[in-house]
């Protein structure tokens, strides 16, 4: 099996993983410049960015079902990314505890996933480090997000939107060095 990072990001796939790390930089960015938005609007955007992310994650997995070693946990992430995003937009007025649990575990998830990719799919690549600060970044705003749920509301959107921003950022030098 090729244990390099174009296994898991696919060179012809290279153009859904640039949405994906733009849908992070733009929430990041929203995140950050707009901090008074209501609850509401906050739980939309990262509703998008979450399924942004699961359904590049379901067709990276569905692309590669089968053919190589992780197929089967694209299509992990993409369900769990997919199903937060769904529920956040059928439910937009959850309530600001709920809505920052969810958050906590989305991004920690989503950081250990980051790391599991790290350990077991990039083993012989020199992209490999990209994987360890976005999984590194993911856990520790995760921790930070659940751990401190409520603290204040400015620092959590501030929390999240460098987490989103970081995490694109490196989303997107994922995607230029698998087109190369």
């Amino acid at each position: 099996m090729n244990t390099n990072v174009t296994e898991y990001v696919d060179s012809h796939l290279w153009g859904l993983f640039v949405l994906q790390g733009l849908a992070a930089v733009l929430f990041g960015v929203f995140a950050l410049f707009f901090p008074g938005l209501e609850l509401a609007s906050l739980v939309l955007l990262f509703a998008v960015y979450v399924s942004v992310v699961g359904v590049v994650e379901l067709v990276h997995g569905f692309r590669d079902l089968g053919k190589s070693g992780s197929w089967w946990f694209s299509l992990v992430v993409g369900m769990v990314m997919v199903g937060a995003g769904v529920y956040l937009v059928r439910e937009p007025a959850i309530e600001l505890s709920a809505f920052l649990v969810l958050v906590g575990a989305v991004v920690l998830a989503k950081g250990v996933a980051d790391l599991y990719v790290a350990g077991f799919f990039t083993r012989d690549s020199d992209h490999r480090w990209l994987w360890v600060v976005a999984g590194v970044v993911g856990v520790v705003a995760g921790v930070m997000l659940w751990r401190y749920p409520v603290a204040d509301g400015l620092d959590f959107v501030w929390v999240l939107g460098l987490y989103a921003l970081v995490v694109g950022s490196v989303g997107l030098a994922q995607a230029v060095r698998a087109r190369e």
